[in-house]
């Protein structure tokens, strides 16, 4: 996806370590942005690698950006019952 967006807030750089299935240790890493999309708020969050790289970024609130993303699914409850979307930021842009 790829939209026109206007931030309303960014949040903090975190990195937060876990184990992984082979026993060794990583860290995953992530930096959160609200969005206005329309009358639509977004929250999308930047992970691995381009969270790093924008680690000190400083987003202007209320300017315009392109926003480039995927929306992911995810199913769970004992009947499969509950559902929630993310969105993935691949690339924030000013315009």
């Amino acid at each position: 996806m790829e939209a026109l967006v206007t931030i309303i807030a960014v949040g903090a750089y975190a990195e937060r370590q876990y184990q992984k299935q082979d026993g060794s240790s990583e860290y995953f890493k992530s930096r959160g942005v609200t969005m206005k999309r329309g009358g639509d708020v977004i929250y999308g969050e930047m992970t691995g690698e381009l969270a790093s790289k924008n680690r000190d970024t400083q987003f202007q609130q209320g300017m315009p950006y392109i926003v480039k993303g995927f929306w992911k699914h995810r199913t769970w409850g004992d009947n499969n019952d509950r559902h929630e979307n993310a969105f993935y930021i691949t690339d924030l842009q000013n315009l």
